[in-house]
């Protein structure tokens, strides 16, 4: 049976859903950065220029994800 009352959003879910979006942001360009700089040992303004162009992706990605998460968690 279902329930006729609807899910409270609760601040636990709220924190989860913003640190699943920061780590999707930050994980990929802080990656780049470092294989960029100590695996591949290229310039440093090539290896900030990947980072960047990185991150911009990133925050692509975590815009869409971030609406399908806002739903999730007002759906429950």
């Amino acid at each position: 049976m279902m329930s006729d009352k609807p899910n409270k959003i609760t601040a636990t879910r709220v924190f989860a859903a913003s640190t699943v979006l920061a780590l999707v942001i930050s994980i990929p360009a802080i990656a780049v950065t470092l294989v960029m700089h100590y695996v591949i040992k290229t310039n440093l303004i090539v290896t900030m220029a990947a980072g960047l162009i990185t991150l911009f992706v990133a925050m692509g990605f975590g815009y869409k994800l971030s609406k399908k998460l806002t739903t999730k968690v007002q759906d429950g």
